[in-house]
This record gives structure tokens, C-alpha cells and sequence, in this order.
């Protein structure tokens, strides 16, 4: 596992650069990071998901395609604070973000809370609400996690 106290870090610094921080919100990405994979898997064991965040590749183009592309400001933002050029946000391909996100741990990051950033719902106050928000929003009802899953994994590694 990484360091707890250098992914906390990281996480603040990339969302607080982003104007999307907040302890809220860093509470919550940390979680799901540690849900997704422990911090220790770069790649799903079985199946597409990259990342400390297990982002899909089809969910990270539609954040560019369907929500930033909306966004301009944020979108450069993204670009610079995750420092991935903006053409790769403007015409993402499949190939070329498979890479980013498995290589790019900001960017990682920046996928992870605006994923949550286009639910239009207030972020979660606790834990028991963050399991709830991930297993909505994050997980889906298709996904393999529970929200039993994310406070277990919660407890066991501390938050």
C-alpha cells in the first residue's frame, strides 16, 4: 500500500489546485481509492479499470466529452494541474487514455472527484454516507463492491 499520509497529501494538493477540495471531498476520494484498490493495483485484477481509482477508460473519455468539454476552464485547469496536454482532453482516444490513467497518478485523482463532481448531490458528511454515495454513483448497481465492502475496508485500514 502506499503511504496514507503521501496519498492524503496528494490528493488535498490536487484537489485544492483544482478549486474542488475540501475535506469533504478529500475524505471521500481517499476513500474510494482505498475501496477501488487498496492503493496498490495500477490495473483491475479482472477486468478494464486502471488506477488507484479503477476508472474505466469509457468513463473517463465521457467526463472529457460530456462534462468538461462544457467546462473550459476546467478543463485547462485539469490540464495543467494534472500536467496532460489539452489536445488529449479535446479528441480523447481510448488507447491514449488507458495510459494516462494507469501512469498519471493526478490525473487519477482529478477523474476520481470529477466523477463526483457531475452528481448533482451535496458530497457525503460521513462515512456511512460516503459508502452509500460510492456504491450510487461510483460502484453502480452493477458494480461487484457493497456498501458492507467500503466501511469494512474503511475500518480495517483506518480513514
Amino acid at each position: 500500500m502506499v503511504n496514507k499520509k503521501q496519498i492524503k497529501q496528494l490528493i488535498s494538493e490536487i484537489l485544492n489546485e483544482l478549486s474542488l477540495g475540501g475535506a469533504q471531498a478529500e475524505s471521500l476520494v481517499y476513500h474510494t481509492g482505498l475501496v477501488e484498490s487498496k492503493y496498490q493495483y495500477l490495473m483491475q485484477v479482472k477486468g478494464p479499470a486502471i488506477g488507484f481509482f479503477q476508472c474505466e477508460t469509457p468513463t473517463a473519455i465521457d467526463i472529457c466529452l460530456h462534462y468538461l468539454k462544457y467546462r473550459t476552464e476546467l478543463m485547462k485547469k485539469v490540464s495543467e494541474v494534472t500536467m496532460v496536454d489539452l489536445r488529449y482532453f479535446m479528441d480523447p482516444r481510448p488507447e491514449e487514455w488507458r495510459k494516462l490513467m494507469q501512469y498519471n497518478i493526478a490525473l487519477q485523482i482529478a477523474m476520481c472527484r470529477l466523477h463526483y463532481r457531475r452528481v448533482p448531490q451535496a458530497l457525503p458528511n460521513n462515512i456511512e454516507e460516503q459508502a452509500t454515495y460510492w456504491k450510487k454513483h461510483y460502484n453502480t448497481y452493477k458494480g461487484k463492491g457493497s456498501t458492507t465492502h467500503f466501511l469494512d475496508l474503511v475500518e480495517s485500514y483506518g480513514s
